[in-house]
């Protein structure tokens, strides 16, 4: 594939990923959130990836500022295009929104009210990430890691070669500087810190057909889960991805990641 093409997947992959995430996102968690920001709450964010989550925040709450911190910089580029779109076909605007490009945990950023990491603390070392999140939230304000990662992956209808496939795949996360229980090990390193969780909710990713489709580009997100597999497992899995790809043809493919959203002030 070309680069113009890997970029233009890696774009519609966030972009299909989105409605998959808003159904999973803990209403809870999400709640308890809202209630501890600030009228006007100063937003930096660890890996915007399309920058779908500032319309999403606009929606809970008036922002006094956005920062999103992105090491891609296509994506941030691409990121800033399509807010202001959003915002200019919405007739809406934020007076303060920026895209950065650089690595998150090293990149110094204005003291913020939150901070917000989705899907991030599965590819970070968590001790770093967690030092970092101290440096930057302002007293009183909070971190916020929703879906996050906690290391199973359900798919259905089942196949004789779940467990060796996705145990492998798993293994691939875990060896690759990634975490396949994410969760699980942040909620553990936050019991050791003078940090204060304030909710903790599931907030798993499912994705099935619905009278005979799949809803709105979830068909290509799911695709792309597949692809994730192939890259990390190779030939390893090739009989499995078959089955599993002539499955999702046929719409009968279903698909759950077990996540949580953790919310916390530092």
């Amino acid at each position: 594939m070309t680069a113009d093409g890997h970029d233009h997947g890696q774009r519609r992959y966030l972009t299909a990923k989105h409605s998959v995430d808003e159904r999973a996102r803990n209403d809870r968690v999400r709640r308890r959130l809202l209630a501890e920001l600030p009228a006007t709450p100063r937003v930096v964010e660890w890996g915007p990836g399309v920058g779908l989550s500032v319309p999403t925040l606009t929606e809970w709450t008036s922002l006094d500022s956005y920062h999103g911190v992105e090491t891609d910089p296509r994506l941030a580029a691409f990121a800033r295009s399509l807010v202001s779109r959003l915002f200019a076909r919405r007739e809406a605007e934020l007076s303060e929104m920026q895209f950065t490009v650089g690595d998150a945990l090293a990149t110094e950023t204005e003291p913020c009210d939150l901070l917000y990491a989705q899907s991030f603390f599965d590819i970070v070392s968590t001790a770093g990430a967690l030092d970092a999140v101290e440096e930057r939230v302002a007293a009183g304000g909070v971190a916020y890691a929703p879906l996050t990662f906690d290391g199973k992956t359900t798919f259905l209808p089942r196949h004789h070669d779940d467990e060796t496939v996705l145990g492998a795949f798993h293994d691939t996360i875990d060896a690759t500087d990634g975490q396949s229980r994410a969760a699980t090990t942040l909620i553990d390193a936050l019991g050791e810190r003078d940090a204060t969780v304030l909710a903790v909710g599931s907030s798993d990713w499912m994705v099935r057909p619905h009278a005979g489709e799949y809803p709105a580009d979830e068909r290509y997100f799911l695709s792309s889960i597949l692809d994730i597999i192939e890259d990390a497992l190779g030939e390893h899995a090739a009989g499995w991805l078959a089955a599993r790809r002539a499955q999702l043809a046929e719409d009968r493919l279903t698909y759950v990641a077990n996540n949580h959203d953790v919310v916390w002030r530092p």
